[in-house]
């Protein structure tokens, strides 16, 4: 009796010890996750528990009421024994035999009493060991109930620790952004701000003089002709420039804020270089003038001048003369490459001559404007790791106008088949600036025209040494920026002005196609990872074409700990369009009849479509039929937006919503519009026009491959 009353004791101090282990969880549970779920299992476990306290109150009262019967059993047999005693006293011994008959009678009875109490004491026995099993029954699962809930307490604690953990490190780096501008506003106001360095005006100075305040130049009609043949030499109006000053003056692109601008007087100071080949003689000393005439002497540091390898005949200028002229300059030294390395090398080999603890590139047919430095190292100053570029201003090729923009709009970025061009900045990089001078964002660079640390430069390895000639290097350095904990961005204080030729000048006996092919696609091997599947299927021709190794360079990526370039399009270039599908058509688009093939011949949006034998061999010739119906060359798709018979096909921006973009076409087939109903015919011309589907041969298309169960899943 005693045992199982400890072991009820027992049973209750677990059950009791449960109920204030989970009165515990509530509270922290609570306190942490202001969660009711928690509350709920505790809230169950404290109704098991009350019914098991029911459960053990109940044995115990009918234990008590067992005791209860027993003694009156007992109480009833004395009662008996003295009821006897008196009857032998008083009665006479004649009723002997009755007596012993009732004696005997009632020992029967009393037998059977003590028999029938004995089976109910057995199954009260029975019962209370029962409700013992079942309260200790009830109390394990009260246990596990417990432990599991406990667990699930300690997984919620580790979730909230985790929670915590991010919540401080947020705090802690947001902390220490803030100390960091704290400490610089501190050093800031603890010294001399220097202004914007202000230029003085050229000596002799003519406001009405060709080109003054970036003013256009017009061609006389007598010197037409002479203009003509200049243009053909350098592919931008060298007659127009050779009549500006080489000290002119620019209008201020400027937003307002930043004229009232100061910086830290301990900017560090840069090393200019500017690399040419075969350059217009008026257009590169109007560059070095313009760094000189608006940088601060104590910023620039000396302007690097590399030649490389002009040829002599027809560009006497760049040699003798140009040495001479260049002595006669403070802080600017030439350096000739003695054979021709291309752009990307020649840069290399003016950094190697650099000092200066930041270096800038500027291409030769450049003007920079007043303010333009100061910005920029400043940027710099604030964030080695920033690898900053001005906004680019145009200097119109044919009346060298000096042209410019609202800051701060537009920003680099890139199409598949990894050529740059210029974006509408997404509306989260415009919230994301809080002021029209704050740095913008940009996810690649247009690559004549930047700062850098240099150091930082040669951390990240500089450009890779398997880039030849021209091509690639800029997306290989906005990559690498990126993807290396760095950033790329383009400063809205800062403006140069920069000539835009139409094409480049340069000896086309090397293939610099060719050769810009294989520069994109070390890139792309490098850099893309899975997603330079999308640049193959710009330039399929390219997956059997070696482009080096690049071992190293995949080193480099490792040791440096970069990021994915899933990663870049996630956190850099989020408004990128992703080829959402695989190409169901790619390649050359023949009509067999004629063997002539569709052509952009080089051209761009709003020009027309064209055509050309299909033995030839162009980029220009390559198109692609893609899941969204439309049939596009990089970012131009075929559009008819005329739709009359006849019409000439246009070729416009993708807009990627159908309507005059979207076509219809099976293996060898018509190519029909679906806007108008019309297909597209060969014609009689140079150009294919859209008409009436007829199923003449004139209008039967077929491209150089089908894919087959392409796959059309996003990586993401």
């Amino acid at each position: 009796m005693i045992n199982r009353r400890r072991r009820c004791r027992y049973t209750l101090a677990v059950i009791l010890m449960g109920i204030g282990t989970f009165y515990l969880a509530q509270i922290v549970l609570s306190s942490i996750f202001e969660s009711d779920d928690l509350t709920d299992i505790s809230n169950n476990n404290l109704d098991q528990s009350k019914n098991q306290k029911d459960v053990i109150s109940g044995n115990d009262v009918r234990k008590t009421q067992q005791h209860a019967n027993h003694d009156k059993i007992k109480n009833q047999d004395r009662s008996k024994d003295v009821n006897r005693a008196q009857d032998k006293d008083s009665k006479p011994k004649k009723v002997d035999t009755q007596n012993r008959m009732s004696k005997r009678d009632e020992k029967n009875e009393d037998e059977n009493d003590r028999l029938q109490n004995r089976n109910q004491h057995q199954s009260e026995e029975k019962n209370k060991k029962n409700s013992t099993k079942q309260v200790v029954t009830q109390a394990k699962k009260i246990e596990a109930t417990t432990k599991k809930s406990m667990n699930i307490l300690m997984k919620m604690k580790m979730a909230a620790k985790d929670q915590i953990e991010k919540k401080l490190k947020q705090a802690k780096t947001a902390q220490s952004t803030h100390n960091k501008q704290e400490k610089q506003a501190k050093k800031r106001k603890g010294e001399k701000e220097r202004p914007i360095f202000e230029p003085t005006l050229p000596h002799n100075y003519k406001p009405a003089a060709p080109g003054e305040n970036g003013r256009a130049v017009d061609v006389p009609q007598e010197y037409q002709q002479e203009s003509e043949d200049l243009f053909q030499k350098h592919h931008f109006n060298q007659w127009a420039s050779d009549r500006i000053s080489f000290h002119r003056t620019l209008p201020d692109p400027r937003p307002e804020m930043c004229k009232s601008q100061t910086y830290p007087v301990d900017l560090p100071p840069t090393s200019v270089i500017i690399v040419f080949y075969n350059e217009a003689w008026s257009t590169l000393i109007r560059t070095v003038h313009s760094v000189l005439d608006r940088s601060p002497p104590d910023l620039l540091h000396e302007v690097i001048l590399v030649d490389d390898s002009s040829v002599v005949v027809g560009h006497e200028d760049l040699h003798q003369p140009l040495e001479e002229y260049v002595r006669q300059l403070d802080k600017v030294r030439l350096h000739r490459n003695p054979q021709r390395e291309g752009l990307i090398r020649a840069r290399l080999r003016g950094f190697e001559q650099t000092t200066a603890p930041i270096v800038t590139f500027l291409d030769a047919h450049c003007e920079v404007n007043v303010g333009w430095l100061e910005p920029l190292l400043n940027r710099i100053y604030e964030d080695s790791t920033a690898v900053v570029c001005p906004e680019i201003d145009s200097i119109d090729l044919n009346s060298f106008a000096y042209k410019y923009g609202p800051s701060g709009v537009l920003r680099g970025t890139f199409n598949w088949d990894l050529s740059f061009k210029w974006s509408i900045a997404p509306t989260a990089e415009r919230i994301r600036r809080t002021s029209p001078i704050e740095p913008m964002r940009s996810p690649t660079m247009a690559g004549g025209l930047f700062a850098i640390d240099r150091d930082y430069f040669l951390k990240l390895g500089t450009y890779d040494k398997g880039l030849e000639i021209w091509g690639a290097e800029n997306m290989e350095l906005s990559f690498k920026v990126w993807q290396c904990g760095g950033s790329l961005e383009i400063i809205p204080c800062s403006h140069v002005g920069h000539v835009f030729r139409e094409i480049q000048p340069y000896d086309n006996s090397v293939s610099l196609h060719s050769i810009a092919n294989k520069n994109y696609q070390r890139v792309a091997e490098v850099w893309m990872d899975d997603y330079k599947k999308f640049f193959y299927q710009r330039h399929p021709y390219l997956h059997d074409q070696s482009f080096g190794d690049v071992s190293e360079n995949l080193k480099l990526r490792q040791k440096l700990k970069c990021r994915s370039f899933r990663w870049y399009l996630q956190n850099v270039f989020t408004d990128v369009i992703l080829p959402n599908e695989t190409a169901l058509a790619t390649g050359k688009i023949r009509n067999p009849i004629s063997n002539m093939c569709l052509d952009t011949l080089g051209g761009t949006s709003e020009s027309f479509l064209g055509l050309s034998s299909c033995n030839n061999q162009r980029e220009t010739m390559l198109f692609a039929y893609t899941s969204r119906k439309e049939i596009s060359w990089n970012d131009i798709c075929l559009d008819a937006s005329f739709i009359s018979p006849g019409f000439n096909i246009q070729l416009a921006e993708c807009h990627r919503i159908g309507g005059n973009q979207k076509w219809l076409h099976q293996k060898n087939s018509i190519i029909k519009h679906v806007h108008s109903g019309m297909c597209i015919d060969r014609g009689t011309t140079l150009n294919p026009v859209i008409l009436p589907c007829n199923g003449s041969l004139t209008q039967i298309w077929t491209f150089e491959h089908y894919i087959v169960n392409s796959d059309t899943k996003l990586i993401r």
